[in-house]
């Protein structure tokens, strides 16, 4: 505004909380009033950005660049270093003690994730999709 530069650094929990989600729905419905027009910059070249959701997709495309994302069933497919930089080093790692207050809630929820029949599965997935708050992906 008026020369002034602000910058603001956004780190992907942030843009990919519910509130961002709850924030870009807000901006959505009120497209009409959504006036001003903001410019992100990267190496030299300007983008326009009119709502929340094309400054989430615009990070993601650039922010995965040179990324490689690897997803393991289990800590035997790791090599030695990841197993080190995940599991086993004490100063990176988190032992948490779980306490399971409703037992019999627990076990219906697991047998529908991990059991062999699809259908009870995939209608749980979709009944909950939305109201996921923190996904770890």
């Amino acid at each position: 505004i008026r020369g002034i530069k602000d910058i603001y650094k956004f780190d992907a929990a942030l843009i990919a909380s519910a509130e961002a989600r709850k924030l870009n729905e807000a901006a959505a419905a009120r497209a009409e009033i959504f006036v001003a027009t903001s410019t992100i910059t990267r190496k030299e070249e300007g983008t326009d950005i009119h709502l929340p959701s094309q400054l989430l997709k615009y990070i993601i495309h650039y922010g995965r660049k040179g990324l490689s994302i690897q997803r393991y069933k289990g800590l035997g497919e790791m090599n030695p270093g990841q197993l080190w930089e995940t599991t086993l080093d004490p100063d990176a790692r988190s032992l948490l003690k779980v306490k399971v207050s409703h037992a019999d809630t627990a076990d219906e929820i697991f047998s529908k994730l991990m059991g062999d029949v699809v259908e009870p599965r995939r209608e749980f997935i979709q009944d909950n999709a939305l109201s996921v708050a923190n996904l770890d992906v």
